[in-house]
């Protein structure tokens, strides 16, 4: 049971209440302390007047040596001859006398009869008396004798004063007598009073204590209540968490169920825009596609958001060429923004202060990307510009995006709704605009995540200016020349040994090989994890490198398999254009030794062989070769945002002058045999061949130096592909391949 315990709080409130009236109450009883303390303060102070039989005994004293300086008057009076001791004791008699009578007045025994007049009178003519007496004790007490007369006449004087000093006493004591009356009758009543104030204050204590118990029960019973509603809410929310990882489940899910036939649907809806239809048709086909394509962004938007709110979103930091980043972004708005009859303005500057930075590419580029299609969705006929600036801030290099548009812009009301999620300026532009509201709230969650920040200026009618400034770390560059392989090359030699190369593309099947071969190895190509599961079955080999990405079984699998199948197997190496930490991850987790990221060079290619093989000196495979390491090499940022002179030294050096024309050759075959199937696989229902076709591209690409193609498939796999942006990449590759037959 309860005490009246709701969820709503009312108990407590009701406690509170209670506690304010006991506090009033406890107010009231202090106050009626407090009089009744006044009250026997006072009567106490009255009582304090029993002073007055101290007085008494004053006066009787006083009247007491009185009638021993007349005792002794009369003595020498009736003695025949002036005896001088006498005289001298007289004196000393007349000054006791005279001190009693100081004591009573100076003290505060006189203030007992003031309010008498009688007393108040006789006191002062004893007290006249006595002090007339004064001359003549002074001259005796000077050596004078007194003659009979004088002592005759002072006889007669003291008997005056010894009636005066007893009447005195007696209207003294009369009056002492009467007060002693009055102050029994006080003392009573304030025995009463004193009940009285004791009953209350027990009273009071009574009730203070029966209302404090009171409330303490209610106190605890409101703390098990508490913690049943604690546990009540930690149910509550392991539920609520069960219902949020079931709901990034289904999203999981049905962005796949979404996807799949979406992508058909915009694959064929670009297919039919690119055939000659009637106008009619043509029209609804567009109608389709960009319906289609609004449908994907709100997809992608409300996934990323589900991303963030798990905490799941997570950074990969590398090198990144700032103008090739920029310029390769911008290039995928492009064909959007030409379509709305926008011009494209990249604002960099000629010569940055550091041109290669380590920050997360990918998402840097999501944000970008998002503002860049923000501008060009609400400018019509105007400009978009990216810019870029370099700047120090407490000495750490800081690195500003600006995208800048001449759209309609936001008024200081929108600008206040910008930056939360599912929130639009108004609700006329999410009409006629459409969107989740998610997008800026992704950006920022992102920049948040980077360490940096976002902002916004703008004015209604005049267009916006969106930016982002992020602290960044100078990235390692790696300057090759040629000769410069040949130079990093160690000059032991490493033992011949069996290898296994696992690799689809026949690119990178060829600079590998030529690689291998170089360093005297025996290579044994296996075009899929399923070949190479068969293969390794069959063969021993000294050392696998293994793709990640692969038709019929890719790396992850065949590793799986191989390891599990073969006794004794060969350490097996990742070596993958895949470079993110879950990548390197899942190979260890598979059971792969290291993990090297494309495009291999020939020195880490050596430095692979010689921690996994025999040297040439016969010694023992190194202990540790069988340990799980990741090898953390990077891979070599991009040097220009074209084709890599460097990697062309490289591969020229190693594999010679011809063998390189041949790769090259080889890849811009390969190239468009992808971007055949990747035109026709737009339009089908499979996104992860799209995405396996891409990440083939990417990595043939960067193994022969063609960076910026690389990085653009790369975009493509992170933002949504589209026919223009396949064409944007098909041209890139022909104006290598034009550029290079020159």
């Amino acid at each position: 049971m309860t005490l009246g315990f709701s969820p709503d709080g009312s108990f407590l409130k009701a406690a509170g209440k209670k506690t304010v009236v006991l506090q009033c109450i406890a107010v009231v009883f202090t106050c009626i302390l407090l009089l009744l303390f006044t009250d026997l303060a006072r009567r106490y102070r009255l009582l304090e007047d029993g002073i007055r039989e101290n007085a008494l005994w004053s006066v009787y004293q006083l009247d007491r040596e009185a009638r021993g300086l007349s005792f002794q008057l009369k003595d020498i009076v009736r003695d025949v001859g002036l005896d001088p001791k006498k005289v001298k004791a007289l004196g000393l008699r007349y000054d006791i006398l005279y001190s009693r009578l100081t004591v009573l007045r100076e003290s505060r025994f006189d203030d007992a009869f003031e309010k008498d007049n009688s007393i108040r009178k006789s006191l002062d003519a004893v007290q006249g008396r006595i002090m007339a007496y004064a001359p003549l004790f002074d001259r005796i007490a000077g050596g004078y004798q007194p003659t009979d007369a004088e002592l005759l006449k002072l006889n007669q004087d003291v008997e005056t004063l010894v009636r005066q000093t007893g009447d005195f006493l007696t209207d003294a004591n009369n009056q002492f007598s009467a007060t002693r009356a009055d102050n029994r009758d006080m003392i009573i009543r304030l025995e009463g009073t004193t009940a009285l104030f004791l009953s209350l204050l027990l009273a009071s204590i009574v009730v203070l204590v029966v209302n404090l118990r009171r409330q303490l029960r209610v106190v605890r019973e409101a703390g098990r209540n508490f913690e049943l509603m604690a546990e009540e809410l930690s149910t509550a929310y392991k539920a609520a968490d069960a219902g949020n990882r079931a709901k990034s489940q289904f999203m999981a899910t049905m962005s796949h169920e979404i996807r799949t036939p979406l992508n058909a649907i915009l694959g064929t809806a670009e297919l039919l825009e690119l055939s000659e239809l009637p106008r009619d048709a043509s029209a609804l086909v567009r109608t389709i596609h960009s319906s289609g394509e609004a449908l994907l962004e709100i997809i992608n938007e409300i996934l990323d958001y589900s991303k963030i709110e798990n905490g799941k979103l997570e950074l990969e930091l590398r090198g990144v060429n700032l103008k090739a980043f920029s310029k390769s972004t911008l290039e995928i708005v492009r064909g959007r923004a030409e379509e709305h009859g926008n011009r494209i303005v990249l604002d960099i500057p000629d010569e940055l202060m550091v041109p290669y930075v380590r920050t997360d590419p990918t998402r840097m580029r999501q944000v970008l990307l998002n503002l860049l299609s923000n501008a060009v969705k609400f400018t019509r006929n105007g400009t978009v510009t990216l810019r870029l600036r370099e700047f120090i801030r407490n000495d750490v290099l800081m690195v500003r995006f600006e995208v800048q548009d001449t759209g309609i812009g936001i008024d200081e009301t929108g600008i206040a709704k910008l930056f939360q999620p599912f929130t639009q300026v108004d609700a006329s532009i999410s009409r006629k605009y459409g969107g989740t509201g998610l997008g800026l709230t992704i950006c920022k969650e992102i920049v948040d995540k980077l360490e940096g920040e976002m902002g916004v200026r703008s004015e209604l009618g005049a267009g916006s200016t969106f930016w982002l400034e992020i602290p960044t770390k100078i990235a390692d560059v790696v300057t090759d020349s040629p000769g410069a392989a040949q130079a990093q090359v160690p000059q032991t030699a490493i033992a011949a040994g069996e290898i296994l190369l696992v690799e689809d593309n026949v690119v990178n099947q060829q600079v590998a090989t030529r690689f291998l071969e170089r360093l005297g190895q025996k290579v044994t190509i296996a075009n899929n994890g399923l070949e190479a599961v068969a293969i390794a079955r069959r063969q021993a080999f000294d050392l696998i490198l293994m793709d990640m990405q692969m038709p019929e079984m890719d790396g992850i699998q065949a590793t799986r398999r191989i390891r599990a199948e073969v006794p004794d197997v060969a350490p097996i190496i990742a070596m993958t254009a895949n470079a993110s930490d879950d990548d390197r991850a899942a190979c260890m987790e598979a059971g792969m030794v290291g993990f090297e990221s494309k495009p291999i060079t020939l020195k880490r290619l050596r430095h692979v062989l010689e921690t996994h093989m025999k040297v040439a000196d016969g010694a023992a495979k190194a202990a540790e070769a069988r340990r799980v390491v990741a090898l953390e090499a990077p891979a070599e940022p991009e040097e220009s945002e074209g084709f890599s002179e460097a990697r062309r030294d490289e591969l020229v050096e190693a594999l010679g002058e011809d063998v390189f024309n041949e790769l090259v050759e080889t890849f811009f075959e390969d190239a468009a045999e992808i971007m055949d199937n990747l035109q026709h696989a737009l339009g089908g229902e499979d996104a992860i061949l799209i995405d396996r076709l891409l990440h083939t591209l990417k990595g043939a690409a960067i193994n022969v130096g063609l960076n910026d193609v690389a990085e653009i498939a790369n975009s493509m796999r992170v933002s949504k592909p589209t026919i223009a942006g396949v064409e944007i990449l098909n041209e890139r590759i022909n104006a290598h391949r034009r550029l290079l037959a020159a």
